[in-house]
């Protein structure tokens, strides 16, 4: 079988249960985050078939997805500040 037939299969193994939705936006992100890497593309499956939702946020919205923007790193400082929590000095 060549890689694109078992990243096919792999794909097609996406919608089949009723709770997993929007079949095609979600491969097509999966496809889209795997960046040709086969075994990516098994783990991002993994991932939408946990909570499709989670590939979609990280395909559609790259930069906002990021854990280390300088913004949300903010965000996370005035939050602790908030509730009277000391920011750790790394953020």
């Amino acid at each position: 079988m060549s890689s694109w037939a078992r990243v096919q299969e792999l794909l097609d193994s996406y919608g089949v249960e009723p709770y997993e939705r929007e079949r095609e936006r979600v491969q097509v992100a999966i496809l889209k985050l795997s960046a040709g890497s086969e075994e990516k593309v098994r783990e991002y499956l993994a991932v939408a078939k946990r909570d499709y939702r989670d590939v979609l946020f990280w395909a559609e919205y790259p930069e906002e997805s990021r854990l280390d923007t300088l913004e949300k790193r903010r965000r996370v400082k005035k939050m602790l500040e908030k509730f009277g929590i000391e920011p750790p000095s790394d953020l």
